[in-house]
């Protein structure tokens, strides 16, 4: 195959078609935890906002929920990848060797998002107080000391701490130390611990002989990405809210760009063209009210 403006611009389809298959294997687990926004500016400041405990009577002037005026700040950076191949495999109508590269190059897009997403539960980062987003000690009306929000097990998962983690989220208040009355229903664990939390999910009893009293009380995901350090990590957070307990905000989600003219120096130097995306984008932590950690103690 003469390689013609013509023919470069049809191989860049087809490849981009390819690149397409792999977006279309997106893993959409995320958008369940996370709130997805449009990003315009290099960096987005989100107000500190509190979650209330719903209708009150109407007694003197209404009661208006405001947001604190500290924030919290999520920087957009870049991100990219590239396929290079080589003209002559081109040249030779060869280009079918590379279908597999350009499907991948769609996966690991597509898994941009869920990844950042769960960097944010995992690296436990400062919220818009200067706090761990993760805390047990967190003051949530400037008032009263006394009410605060405490998000945190200190340790990994077992039932026992699932227990505490669940007893946690339903313990949460508002501001004024009105109950919140939250239901924490996904649990997200790595796959150290997918056996034990299917059967809690799922049998009547543990493995013990003891009755499972948590049969049915969660959704589960398993996380990939809990592993290593953060194997006995978990999560138990509540996605019934209208807000969400991490923020994911994109910017950019490019298509595929090629350099594959042969003046280009690359081209001319090596006899490859490169077939490259670029997005930008980034993630942070949403409201701690809808997020509970199991992190075990550092050792």
């Amino acid at each position: 195959m003469k390689l013609t403006r013509s023919a470069l611009d049809t191989i860049l389809t087809g490849y981009s078609a390819k690149l397409n298959e792999g977006l279309s294997k997106a893993n959409t687990d995320f958008e369940k935890w996370c709130d997805v926004v449009s990003s315009a500016d290099k960096i987005e400041s989100y107000p500190m906002m509190q979650l209330n405990s719903g209708m009150t009577a109407w007694i003197g002037e209404r009661v208006i929920s405001k947001f604190s005026g500290k924030m919290t700040k999520i920087e957009n950076l870049p991100f990219q990848n590239a396929v290079k191949v080589n003209r002559d495999d081109l040249f030779y109508d060869k280009m079918n060797l590379y279908n597999s590269k350009f499907v991948d190059l769609g996966i690991s897009a597509s898994n941009l998002w869920p990844k950042l997403a769960a960097i944010v539960l995992l690296s436990n980062p400062k919220w818009a107080d200067g706090k761990n987003f993760f805390c047990s000690d967190r003051e949530i009306n400037d008032d009263d000391a006394s009410i605060l929000l405490d998000n945190l097990v200190a340790g990994g998962f077992s039932v026992e701490n699932y227990a505490a983690a669940r007893l946690k989220g339903r313990k949460m208040t508002d501001s004024n130390g009105d109950p919140l009355e939250l239901v924490h229903n996904l649990l997200i664990v790595g796959p150290k611990h997918e056996r034990l939390a299917n059967k809690m999910k799922n049998s009547d009893f543990l493995e013990d002989g003891v009755t499972n009293d948590f049969k049915g009380s969660f959704e589960l995901e398993v996380n990939g990405r809990f592993i290593g350090d953060y194997e006995d990590d978990f999560r138990l957070l509540c996605t019934t809210r209208g807000a969400k307990p991490v923020i994911v905000q994109k910017v950019k989600e490019g298509g595929l760009v090629a350099v594959d003219d042969e003046k280009d120096s690359h081209v001319f130097k090596t006899n490859e063209n490169l077939y490259g995306i670029h997005y930008i984008g980034n993630a942070g932590p949403g409201l701690p009210q809808l997020c509970v950690a199991g992190i075990p103690a550092s050792t």
